[in-house]
């Protein structure tokens, strides 16, 4: 390992050679044209999200608030990521017209990336909580405590996000050298730290809680099933009902996860091999294009995965859509 390559620079790199001359252009438009239909759904599809869980009382439940805090952390993404290297692609020469840009393009991805990691650690707490003590579940979770959590939550992503910007030189941050050599401890320091938390131990608590609420949700529907073989009160009725409602919460949350780790996992292993790579490893940019876009693709995804598994959300969606026309 000689140098380190900062993320920004491995970006533009990448984003280069997928557009260089070499390249069919019916493919460099292919791309192009997938992009901005990314950046369009995601954007807009977000934004429906945020707005229809802040104007709706019924959809202000806690796990909703987390999903609303999603939104906001997909929108940045694709605002600040997505926007900076399509341009890039673009025009080769582009840069951003200040300094400040340069370092909130750097920090968008880990701020991002770590803030949807923390929330949705936080809605497995909350599930956790909401299954395994339901009688308590009104005293100890409240909505200012979630609201606290959230701002909780991106004070930690931001801390996380910004210890490159205090050793990076300014002409790496914003893209002009592709790497230097010096501050490599730190470099191998921070992706360690990332590696960590970001996915070590958010995926772990998640798929600890989500294993153990598996096994709580199949016990209660095995006893509620013995249950109203002998009982038809509505009773029985209203817990059968509370128990799939839990379940179909969990299933979607879990949904969110598994796409969350399928888009980035691949990327963080990729860039870690970018950004410490030796000469006698050889990676094609084109392979970290492609975990490129998929990363890219699933602010545009996470939308449609709260409108099919929530009901009440595709409902305010459609009732928006028709006080609209």
């Amino acid at each position: 390992m000689k140098k380190a390559m900062n993320y920004t620079r491995v970006i533009s790199l990448c984003t280069n050679v997928s557009s260089s001359s070499e390249e069919l252009p019916a493919l460099w438009y292919l791309q192009v044209v997938y992009i901005i239909t990314i950046i369009v759904l995601a954007l807009v599809g977000n934004s429906i999200i945020f707005v229809v869980i802040c104007v709706n009382r019924r959809l202000q439940r806690i796990d909703n608030i987390f999903v609303a805090n999603l939104a906001v952390s997909d929108f940045l993404f694709t605002f600040f990521e997505t926007c900076s290297n399509v341009t890039r692609k673009l025009n080769r020469n582009w840069r951003p017209p200040h300094y400040v840009i340069c370092y909130v393009i750097m920090a968008s991805s880990v701020l991002c990336a770590s803030a949807s990691a923390f929330t949705q650690t936080a809605v497995a707490v909350n599930r956790y909580i909401a299954v395994c003590r339901p009688l308590h579940y009104p005293n100890i979770v409240r909505k200012r405590r979630v609201l606290v959590s959230i701002s909780v939550i991106w004070v930690c992503a931001v801390a996380l996000a910004s210890p490159p910007l205090t050793w990076r030189p300014l002409t790496v941050i914003c893209s002009e050298e592709e790497s230097y050599n010096s501050h490599v401890t730190s470099e191998i320091v921070y992706m360690g730290a990332e590696w960590i938390l970001i996915f070590v131990v958010p995926f772990g608590i998640m798929s600890t809680i989500y294993y153990r609420i598996y096994h709580i949700a199949a016990d209660h529907a095995q006893r509620v099933r013995s249950f109203s073989m002998s009982s038809t009160n509505s009773t029985t009725r209203n817990h059968i009902l509370d128990i799939k409602s839990e379940c179909k919460a969990a299933k979607m949350l879990v949904t969110i996860a598994g796409a969350f780790f399928i888009s980035w996992f691949p990327f963080f292993v990729t860039l870690t091999f970018w950004k410490f790579h030796d000469e006698s490893i050889k990676m094609h940019p084109k392979i970290f294009t492609g975990f490129l876009y998929l990363i890219y693709t699933l602010p545009a995804v996470n939308p449609a995965i709260y409108a099919i598994w929530c009901r009440d959300i595709r409902l305010a969606i459609k009732k928006m859509f028709r006080c609209c026309k």
